[in-house]
């Protein structure tokens, strides 16, 4: 009998204790399903098709692919100028100039 009138105060309080464990955990996922699960419902109701999603995916591919050539040429750029700073139409100061009688 002592042991029952201790251990029902520890199982209230575990039980307590994940429960509000799972409510803080589960909270922010169910959150996330229920603002999918909504925008499914507004797509749906939009009429928009799988045909239309399909257009726009590959839009998006088309310029992420677009804005990633601009990056590569971009840096290309970047090493060309950094590479020779001092040779941008300059004489280098430790040549003499060509005589006009040679």
């Amino acid at each position: 009998m002592q042991a029952l009138e201790l251990l029902a105060p520890v199982v209230v309080t575990v039980t307590l204790i994940l429960m509000v464990g799972a409510v803080i955990l589960l909270k922010p996922l169910s959150k996330q399903g229920a603002a999918l699960l909504e925008q499914m419902l507004k797509d749906r109701r939009e009429g928009r098709t799988a045909d239309d999603l399909e257009h726009l995916t590959s839009a998006m591919t088309n310029i992420s692919e677009r804005m990633r050539l601009l990056e590569d040429r971009q840096s290309f750029t970047e090493s060309l100028i950094e590479a020779a700073p001092e040779s941008r139409g300059r004489i280098p100061e430790h040549v003499e100039p060509a005589s006009p009688e040679e």
